[in-house]
């Protein structure tokens, strides 16, 4: 009996769903129920001696770490490494993926489906920040790292001023200013009460200003209800008074002001994070990660942390985090064990691990932390669950796009509103169709 075109295209579409499943197999039959793992090469930024002690207590109790090594590889060149590996089919079988390259990197990795890591128990897992890496077919990275923005304070400089405790709230700031900066004869500023206001010479200037844009309610760039980034920037929410990146940006940009009694920073001082160490800025906004580093550069630095200032009357607490995952790349030769490991470092005993070794909090909502004796680890912990972060198309590019908006509003040249919509019209340029 001659086959019908019915039959050929019925038979057709059976066959493609069935080279499909093999290729899903293939990709994940280890995580989902093969049994050994193969060999899995991970590259990555972290200090390979924090990454290997992590390795080496997993291996004890779990032989599938047995055939797991990592590679440290230089933050300077990792990005052009790993897209050279994955062109010339020499890429590592799981890589850590910066948040700030989720969408440079998210047509290069094999989404991770909901069928092996449920989205309900994703969602109950992590910190809400890692929903950066969930897209409508499932997570594209399981979250390994959080590095949350905190803000360092001068105890000495507060206590000169006759202030005890460090501001809750932005507009804390306004009158915190004029009692702690200090100028000269000539109205420069020889000691300032923070570094606000410029670009060129402020640590994480994008970062700090995301955070004010993310908490006064915009979220910069988004994923839709399809999965595709959509830029919110510039958008006012249904009964918003004002846009809020605007006044964010103004409120930024306002102590670069001379005019202002909120002045307390220009582009001829020093690099903010050098004015804090020593000892002539009074507020320093970096990341958790730097703590160390900064009593490593000056142990006689009388200074302490708290949570990142808030909008006052905000109901939801909002700081800037650098989130790391661990994705599998499409060219990787082991994609089935790479997921597997990236599991499993991924879980409660991996990720106490890699807190204890970093000093950074846990990137689970459920791995248990004693911080009574650590005041600076509590605020880590703190902030990490408020932790946020917006889907960046190009953080080089961006990094240039946010410097023009900053610095156009402070030369004079634009007005903030305008300046959010010049930049807004960039982000739409970088952002693939939405």
């Amino acid at each position: 009996m001659q086959t019908s075109n019915f039959q050929i295209i019925v038979l057709g579409i059976c066959t493609t769903l069935i080279l499909v499943g093999i290729g899903v197999f293939a990709s994940f039959g280890g995580f989902l129920g093969g049994r050994g793992i193969g060999k899995v090469v991970v590259w990555g930024t972290l200090d390979a001696s924090q990454m290997q002690l992590t390795i080496d207590t997993l291996r004890t109790n779990n032989k599938a770490f047995e055939s797991v090594s990592y590679i440290e590889k230089d933050p300077a060149t990792y990005d052009s490494e790993l897209l050279n590996s994955m062109a010339n089919g020499t890429a590592p079988d799981l890589f850590m993926l910066e948040g700030t390259n989720l969408i440079s990197y998210s047509d290069k990795v094999l989404t991770i489906p909901y069928s092996a890591v449920s989205q309900s128990s994703y969602l109950g897992s992590f910190i809400d920040e890692a929903q950066l890496f969930l897209t409508p077919g499932g997570a594209l990275a399981l979250p390994f790292t959080i590095d949350p923005m905190v803000m360092y304070w001068n105890r000495d400089l507060f206590a000169s001023a006759g202030v005890a405790t460090p501001p809750k709230y932005w507009n804390d700031f306004l009158a915190l200013s004029p009692k702690i900066t200090s100028l000269d004869a000539g109205a420069s500023v020889r000691r300032s009460a923070v570094a606000l206001g410029e670009w060129r010479n402020i640590a994480h200037a994008k970062e700090i200003l995301s955070t004010l844009f993310m908490q006064a309610g915009d979220m910069i760039i988004i994923r839709n209800s399809e999965g595709k980034p959509t830029v919110m920037l510039g958008t006012t929410p249904a009964n918003y008074p004002a846009n809020p990146a605007e006044s964010a940006l103004r409120f930024y940009t306002e102590f670069a002001n001379p005019s202002k009694t909120s002045y307390a920073w220009n582009r001829s001082l020093p690099h903010s994070t050098d004015a804090f160490v020593s000892g002539d800025l009074a507020v320093y906004f970096g990341f958790a990660s730097e703590y160390a580093g900064l009593l490593e550069r000056n142990p006689n630095l009388h200074f302490s942390v708290a949570v990142a200032p808030q909008i006052e009357g905000n109901a939801a607490r909002i700081t800037f985090g650098s989130i790391t995952g661990l994705a599998v790349p499409r060219t990787a030769k082991n994609a089935s064990g790479g997921l597997v490991v990236a599991q499993l470092l991924s879980e409660k005993q991996a990720s106490s691990l890699i807190s204890a070794s970093t000093g950074l909090p846990s990137v689970r909502r459920d791995v248990p932390a004693d911080t009574k004796a650590n005041a600076a680890a509590e605020v880590f912990l703190q902030s990490a669950l408020i932790s946020r972060a917006w889907l960046d198309p190009a953080p080089k590019i961006t990094d240039n796009l946010f410097q023009v908006m900053i610095e156009s509003v402070v030369s004079g040249k634009n007005q903030s509103g305008q300046a959010v919509s010049d930049t807004a019209l960039e982000l739409k340029r970088l952002v693939p169709i939405q």
